[in-house]
């Protein structure tokens, strides 16, 4: 199953954190706190929060 973002239906990769592209997450909340917001769910998933 493909994942689709939530804002433009695009393809988002499955092994991603988010449900939403890059282009539309840096659209949202500008570069740095998308940065910031991938960068910890990467980690809670690393440590199995998620």
């Amino acid at each position: 199953m493909v994942k689709k973002c939530l804002y433009c239906k695009g393809e988002v990769s499955e092994d991603s954190v988010i449900d939403f592209c890059e282009s539309c997450g840096k659209g949202v909340w500008g570069e740095k706190m998308f940065n910031t917001i991938v960068q910890k769910m990467e980690s809670s998933r690393t440590s199995g929060d998620l």
